[in-house]
């Protein structure tokens, strides 16, 4: 089936095609209820026409709906238009990891390689908390879009069809969707039971094709090769490329091991490797350029449970008074390493919470010491702070509020309009805007941090 710009489809209007292949084409179109354009990927008729496909398909989808973080693609919708199954995700404006290799052949600068491992490892740490595996993570499967200064905004892709890690059988073990033979790791290709694991080795081989432009494919498996100590000139790109950091060398290897034991436990593990082997390798001035997030936020790729299906915040601002982001650490994971000890929080100036205020729905603003009865901005965020906290409030609006809004991280018009929507229904102060607005025209964000570092991850309810 190949749909024409104009047509419409299950509701969606098409705009254009993005692309296409054997197993069916996925197009730019617009949403039939709200403002936005979308990713519609519609599959291949043949496929919808076997009922076991088309069984696995509805419950492996709605699993992919229910992924929710900012460095995975969002699945707004699914359906079955006829023997034509279809997913409606979020479009990003960009490009593909595997473009930007094939741009530059001779491999990405460490720095960028590593961003884009490090957030896509963000991504799959969150799946694999949900128990679902991707089974086919390569380059061309990283979306790549323009940040605001802080680096690319990096988006795993293509969770609609993975599989989730209960054991049964999947959609890719159908024979209708094999995985990238080149990424893949030997129990995948020799069709043994997986696990997160699997992910972690294809993400090596995806940080080897970032950093070397070669395809990281052609090994056998060697059960008795150590993780450390590589012996295949694939997996030691400073061989060929001297002038990467040289810790780079035993972190991929180690990722690529051929038995799962011998690699990085989880997708947190392996991305703070890689940060701190680019970080190592690096002078003072280039590990400037090396993302903050790779260390300013160490939780997010630490094996706690990152911003997930439960958000933080109620981002209504209450009469005459400062919203805040609330904070309410989530139960650290007991797998692993045990969790640090609290530091005692850190803060943008001087941020108390002393006073919580019922908003509705069950939920509450917490107001920092002086904000109810001076309405006075006491907090001030920039740079990447700012964008966590905006990334807060659109996941409080999204999800403790039921308000769909992309989680992209950008202040625009459409967070102003759901605030002043919810700021409306609560009969709080009606401006738009979350928190107040200096003179310059620059918001200030009253901000309190837990006791590891990180924003609320639950939404607050009234206890």
């Amino acid at each position: 089936m190949l749909l024409r710009p104009g047509q419409v489809f299950a509701g969606y209007t098409i705009v254009r095609t993005l692309g296409a292949g054997g197993m069916g084409a996925v197009y730019l179109a617009n949403d039939p209820e709200l403002p936005r354009q979308v990713a519609l990927k519609v599959l291949d008729e043949r496929l919808g026409a076997n009922p076991r496909y088309r069984s696995l398909f509805r419950r492996e989808a709605e699993i992919a709906c229910r992924l929710d973080h900012p460095n995975v693609v969002s699945v707004f919708n699914r359906g079955e238009e006829g023997d034509a199954l279809w997913i409606a995700m979020q479009y990003v404006a960009g490009t593909d990891a595997g473009e930007l290799v094939r741009g530059t052949p001779s491999g990405l600068p460490p720095e960028r390689a590593a961003h884009i491992v490090c957030e896509a490892a963000r991504g799959l740490q969150h799946a694999h908390d949900q128990n679902m595996l991707h089974r086919d993570v390569k380059p061309s499967n990283l979306l790549v879009a323009a940040g605001d200064g802080a680096g690319d905004r990096v988006l795993v892709v293509d969770f609609g069809l993975a599989r989730n890690a209960d054991g049964e059988a999947t959609v890719t073990e159908t024979g209708w969707l094999d995985c990238t033979p080149a990424y893949a790791a030997p129990e995948v290709l020799a069709g043994r039971v997986v696990d997160r694991r699997a992910d972690i080795y294809s993400l090596g081989a995806t940080l080897l094709a970032l950093l070397t432009g070669a395809n990281p494919g052609g090994r056998s498996p060697r059960p008795e090769a150590e993780p450390t100590q590589p012996d295949d000139e694939t997996l030691t790109p400073t061989r060929t490329q001297p002038e990467l950091p040289a810790a780079l060398d035993a972190v991929i290897a180690r990722a690529m091991g051929d038995q799962p034991e011998q690699r990085f436990q989880s997708c947190a593990e392996f991305g703070r490797a890689v940060a701190d082997a680019v970080r190592a390798g690096e002078s003072p001035t280039r590990r400037a350029f090396l993302p903050a997030l790779m260390h300013a936020r160490p939780a997010a790729l630490r094996g706690v449970r990152p911003l997930a299906l439960a958000a933080g915040i109620a981002v209504v601002v209450a009469a005459g008074a400062v919203g805040a982001v609330t904070l309410i650490p989530d139960e650290p994971e007991t797998r692993g390493a045990p969790p640090p000890q609290p530091k005692p929080p850190a803060t943008t100036k001087h941020c108390y919470w002393t006073t919580r205020a019922p908003v509705g729905n069950g939920y509450y603003v917490e107001l920092p010491s002086g904000a109810a009865d001076h309405d006075e901005a006491q907090c001030v965020l920039t740079g990447g702070d700012r964008g966590d906290a905006v990334l807060a409030v659109q996941r409080a609006l999204r999800l403790c509020h039921h308000i769909p809004l992309e989680t992209d991280g950008r202040y625009g018009d459409a967070v102003r309009g759901a605030i002043q929507h919810r700021q409306t229904e609560t009969g709080a102060r009606v401006d738009g805007l979350y928190g107040p607005e200096t003179r310059t025209k620059s918001l200030e964000w009253p901000v309190f941090r837990s006791p590891d570092n990180t924003f609320a991850d639950r939404c607050a309810a009234v206890p």
